[in-house]
């Protein structure tokens, strides 16, 4: 059941929706610059879309690690 609500919101999204969001991840999970734009539309899908929303998680816990470690 998850699976297939899941499923249904990422068909949702254009390709080209998925891939910059993909794109604003990533760059959260390195340490990277984000422009406020960015973090507001990242937002708006996260909000809405369960599987956005634990995505941005797991990349601000990979980010958390990395400072830690200090290697970003």
């Amino acid at each position: 059941m998850i699976k297939k609500t899941v499923d249904a919101f990422m068909r949702m999204l254009t390709t080209e929706t998925r891939r910059k969001i993909e794109i604003i991840i990533k760059n959260l999970e390195k340490g990277e610059n984000v422009t406020l734009k960015e973090r507001i539309e990242l937002n708006k899908y996260a909000t809405h879309i369960p599987f956005i929303a634990g995505k941005v998680n797991q990349a601000m816990r990979m980010r958390s690690t990395l400072e830690e470690e200090g290697l970003i």
